[in-house]
């Protein structure tokens, strides 16, 4: 055998074999195509498309850590017993996580929020805050009502009253409700119905003593620089309105803020006092750093036969806000509060340091 026959016999070989192996190769599947989550600018900043979906989610909340402090503070209630507050501090560590959902439909845009929240210095686990469903103008669920607004400083109380604790009937904020909207820019009004039984369970009829139901309603308008509203609220258990209002107005270097509520007698929506008037002036001093001075009086705290009684109070206080860095902020507040039962009287001071990194 010459070596020309060698080299074409292995050729010939090597070529089998080449052939065989191919016919046996594997062949590997075409990767799926991915889907990159895209950003959804439909409802706002924050918000991506779920993927394979048309909904749009937002996932945001904050971390905040604060420490808060108090004088002593005592006074005689006319009907019996003392209001008594030991003075001190405390610390407390928040977390709070909201997810909001929203697309658009036929009727309109399908939104809902869950707000989970928690603190430390509380036996709570996980709670929920404002949580709720819409579609439109119709809202339905656990949501705050207009007295939990308030203004951006930390002196001017439109949730609270001069003494802590003293709410006798008042300050449900948060309730299963209903409201329709009416958006119209410039212009918006709404009308809700609520539940204050959220946390008692059944309405059944070993406790009809109460119906537990309010109604309210709000007309807000907007102009340049000034913005108004009109609210008002029936407790139909004790068959007692409210009525109230917030102006701001940027003026000058700042923000005017004015708050004032009028009840007509105790009711689940306001019981701190008869009437209540307060105004903070937010100075914006820098692009970081703003202060908020402001003040608010009281009049009729005392509440005894199911009325208001006589007492007043008053309250002034500055809070001062800046912006570290993004997304992170500090906050700070101090005010002194002087309360006057007409058979007592005493003062406090009060005030927190507050630090929240939101996303």
């Amino acid at each position: 055998m010459n070596i020309k026959s060698l080299l074409l016999g292995s050729a010939a070989a090597l070529a089998a074999v080449s052939g065989a192996q191919a016919a046996d190769a594997i062949v590997a599947a075409e990767p799926e195509p991915m889907e990159y989550v895209r950003v959804c600018d439909a409802f706002g900043t924050g918000y991506f498309y779920i993927p394979g979906t048309e909904t749009c989610l937002k996932i945001g909340g904050y971390v905040r850590f604060q420490a808060d402090g108090r004088s002593d503070f005592a006074v005689a209630n006319p009907n019996g017993g003392a209001f008594v507050q030991d003075g001190g501090y405390r610390t407390n560590t928040r977390g709070q996580l909201r997810v909001e959902a929203k697309s658009d439909t036929e009727l309109g845009t399908l939104g809902s929020r869950i707000t989970l929240r928690a603190n430390t210095n509380t036996d709570d686990d996980f709670y929920l805050e404002d949580t709720y469903l819409e579609l439109g103008g119709l809202r339905v669920g656990y949501f705050y009502n207009y007295f939990d607004n308030g203004l951006p400083g930390e002196t001017v109380l439109s949730d609270g009253g001069p003494i802590a604790g003293a709410s006798y009937v008042g300050g449900n904020t948060l309730n299963n409700s209903i409201r329709y909207t009416f958006d119209g820019g410039a212009f918006q009004a709404y009308v809700q119905a609520d539940a204050f039984n959220s946390e008692l369970g059944w309405k059944t009829s070993e406790n009809d003593g109460d119906d537990d139901l309010g109604v309210n309603g709000l007309i807000a308008g907007k102009l340049g620089g000034v913005a108004i509203d009109l609210f008002g609220a029936y407790d139909f258990d004790y068959e007692e309105a409210v009525i109230a209002s917030t102006l701001t107005a940027e003026l000058g270097p700042g923000t005017l803020g004015v708050f004032g509520v009028y009840s007509f007698g105790p009711s689940r929506y306001w019981d701190f006092s008869e009437w209540s008037v307060g105004a903070e002036y937010a100075i914006k001093v820098t692009d970081k750093f703003s202060i908020t001075p402001g003040a608010q009086y009281w009049d009729n705290i005392v509440y005894s036969a199911g009325d208001y009684n006589g007492g007043d109070a008053w309250r002034v206080g500055v809070t001062a806000d800046y912006a570290i860095t993004t997304n992170l902020s500090a906050k700070a507040t101090v005010n002194y509060t002087d309360v006057d039962t007409g058979i007592d009287s005493d003062d406090r001071w009060d005030g927190f340091f507050r630090l929240q990194r939101s996303f």
